[in-house]
């Protein structure tokens, strides 16, 4: 449990980064058409979705049964890729046209982001 608060405060800390970064370069991502409010969403999606999963895998690292970890990394990929893909799926057809293709990039890559820092994370409490 003890890993997960400190997983938790990282995802929190990245949260609130990525968030002063879209807050303070608003007029930036304006001016290249990037809708802000579709990245700062997505931002939100994936810190949630993020905690959930990094919690899941991490639970299965006290078992002492190797395939359960690796089941849970799988669920955790799951989860988190179809939840997001949902979302993206309903952005799109809710806005048809108007898509904001560039927010949609912007959402990816911090979909990377967030899973790379996830990645670090679980694999240095695992090293533990």
């Amino acid at each position: 449990m003890k890993m997960m608060n400190k997983t938790t405060y990282v995802f929190v800390l990245l949260l609130l980064i990525v968030q002063g970064v879209l807050t303070l370069s608003r007029n930036w991502l304006s001016a290249h058409e990037v809708n802000a409010t579709i990245l700062s969403g997505a931002n939100f999606l994936l810190f949630l979705v993020t905690i959930l999963s990094a919690g899941i895998t991490a639970k299965s690292f006290t078992n002492p049964n190797l395939q359960v970890s690796v089941r849970a990394v799988m669920l955790s990929f799951m989860i988190k890729f179809f939840v997001l893909a949902l979302a993206a799926f309903i952005y799109i057809y809710r806005e048809r046209k108007a898509v904001n293709l560039p927010a949609l990039y912007g959402a990816a890559f911090l979909y990377i982001v967030y899973t790379g820092v996830e990645i670090r994370l679980l694999l240095r409490a695992l090293k533990k």
